[in-house]
């Protein structure tokens, strides 16, 4: 990892390439958590009148005392499933987004270049609890004021940063028409098998990002002799069109493969 005197954030990946990306300011940052909390805010509605409904059938009902008290519970429960367990799910599935950070352009990554996990999202919002006190986030905030990454407490637990995308291009737009069923497995994606989702992510991530590079030519080059390494090949791409295309065609066949 890098950091440069501006607001740019520079982070080497495990297999030696690099990626710049701007850091998320706090105004986007700001407008990202009030569009989420909308959002809870409709949740907390919705499950407040479900609750409502529930409680003023089992009025009507002689309960044992175990049950009602059970719904004291499950409403305590339900609330912090909410508050906490929203960011939780959309960062898992959204890959480091949730509605809020997505609208904005904003997503959370690993400081050390490594891919962003379930349980980097589990550390990162746990410690939410303590960035939201005493009000409103009002730890959170004096911390993302006081360094120059705008890191919260639980970006430094998880070792997590929220940067800026500027990707303006989908993958869909990078992929090649889809072969025919009865195509042959192409030489390309002979040993493809070895390669992980991380690896593959790191290849969608620079696809999409390529126009940024002024070194793309170099980065594509250095990506596919990686994935030839890994891929049990000898040869490899000695150009940076040939690299690009090996990298778009390689991604296209493993998630075809995986359906």
């Amino acid at each position: 990892m890098e950091t440069t005197p501006s607001d740019r954030f520079v982070v080497e990946t495990p297999e030696n390439i690099r990626f710049g990306y701007d850091v998320a300011d706090i105004g986007s940052r700001f407008l990202a958590i009030s569009i989420d909390s909308l959002i809870q805010g409709v949740l907390y509605i919705i499950f407040s009148v479900a609750m409502l409904i529930l409680a003023a059938n089992f009025s009507t009902i002689a309960l044992p005392r175990i049950v009602n008290d059970s719904l004291g519970v499950i409403f305590i429960l339900s609330i912090f499933v909410i508050q906490f367990g929203y960011f939780m799910f959309f960062e898992i599935i959204m890959s480091g987004q949730t509605p809020g950070k997505r609208l904005f352009n904003l997503r959370v990554i690993k400081d050390n270049g490594y891919p962003f996990g379930t349980m980097d999202s589990i550390v990162r919002n746990l410690v939410r609890i303590i960035d939201f006190f005493p009000i409103a986030y009002g730890i959170g905030v004096i911390t993302m004021f006081m360094n120059r990454r705008a890191k919260r407490l639980g970006d430094f637990a998880a070792g997590t940063i929220v940067v800026k995308m500027r990707d303006q291009v989908r993958l869909s737009d990078l992929q090649v028409a889809p072969r025919a069923a009865t195509t042959p497995t192409p030489l390309f994606a002979n040993g493809i098998e070895h390669l992980e989702e991380s690896d593959i992510a790191l290849a969608e991530s620079f696809l999409l990002r390529r126009a940024n590079f002024v070194n793309a030519d170099q980065l594509a080059l250095r990506m596919a002799q990686q994935f030839t390494t890994k891929m049990g090949r000898g040869e490899a791409p000695t150009d940076g069109s040939a690299a690009t295309q090996f990298l778009r065609d390689t991604v296209n066949e493993y998630r075809r493969q995986r359906g």
